[in-house]
């Protein structure tokens, strides 16, 4: 693994212990890029059922979201 890649992961690992560490109950969405900036897709998942989901877009994500919680 080169230094670039292995900085990627660490910025990922930190990204993802912090959320976890300030989000409480709460759903926790987030978005992975890659090296460019590109969004290459979205996650979310829930503390309270366990639940985890992704998807390839935020539009996806925002209706996930609007049929499981906004009924």
């Amino acid at each position: 693994m080169n230094k670039f890649n292995f900085l990627l992961n660490l910025r990922k690992y930190w990204q993802h212990f912090v959320i976890w560490m300030t989000s409480g109950s709460d759903l926790q969405v987030w978005h992975e890029s890659d090296y460019r900036g590109n969004t290459s897709c979205w996650h979310a998942y829930d503390p309270i059922t366990g639940r985890s989901v992704c998807f390839g877009s935020e539009e996806e994500m925002r209706i996930w979201i609007d049929k499981c919680y906004y009924r």
